[in-house]
């Protein structure tokens, strides 16, 4: 297989390897467990509600 003129054949050229672009996903952990624990807070406040207004 011939490599694409102007040495864009993948090779690196630089000695580095190819990276994937930054997408700012860093703190996608972090945000899912603070969603996790306020939907979580949200049903326990809404169950005590709901017994609160039995009574």
């Amino acid at each position: 297989m011939t490599p694409p003129p102007g040495g864009a054949g993948g090779g690196g050229g630089g000695g580095t390897p190819p990276q994937l672009p930054h997408t700012g996903s860093e703190g996608l952990l972090a945000a899912s467990g603070a969603g996790a624990l306020l939907i979580g807070a949200g049903s326990v406040l809404y169950r005590r509600g709901r017994a609160a207004a039995r009574r």
